[in-house]
């Protein structure tokens, strides 16, 4: 079990608990920025979508059109990121339940080496009620 490791996991986790990622007032500021075209934005049952396009260089064909998609949840977090190129379709870059989900997945590995389960589910059970939410399975060790 490596200290250093399991410090760095839990500190990516806090990172992704406290930080609520890329803010759409952070992606609007783009705008103002020559090689960006259009944005959208839409409200949904769960949160929001905004989108933003900006012109690519491509080596071989010239500028293409390049759309981000960001999605939040309702209470500001960025849970999605995708991303299409030209007439592609979206495609995802970075997906927040994911990321948790390969933290603590890791976590719970590096201390299962050298811990009896027990005291194992004892740490798990301090991950914070977000997390928790995400993972099901993270309940029945809580």
């Amino acid at each position: 079990m490596s200290l250093e490791s399991i410090k760095s996991l839990v500190d990516e986790l806090t990172a992704l608990h406290i930080g609520r990622g890329v803010q759409p007032s952070d992606l609007i500021d783009n705008m103002f920025e020559d090689a960006y075209v259009e944005s959208a934005t839409r409200k949904t049952s769960s949160g929001m979508v905004f989108e933003i396009t900006f012109l690519d260089s491509d080596e071989d064909e010239g500028p293409v059109k390049v759309t981000m998609r960001y999605t939040y949840d309702c209470d500001r977090y960025l849970v999605l990121i995708e991303q299409k190129v030209a007439a592609k379709r979206f495609t995802a870059q970075w997906d927040r339940a994911t990321s948790v989900r390969k933290r603590v997945e890791a976590l719970e590995a590096l201390l299962m080496e050298n811990l009896p389960q027990e005291k194992v589910a004892s740490i798990l059970s301090t991950i914070p009620a977000d997390f928790v939410s995400m993972f099901p399975r993270l309940s029945l060790v809580a």
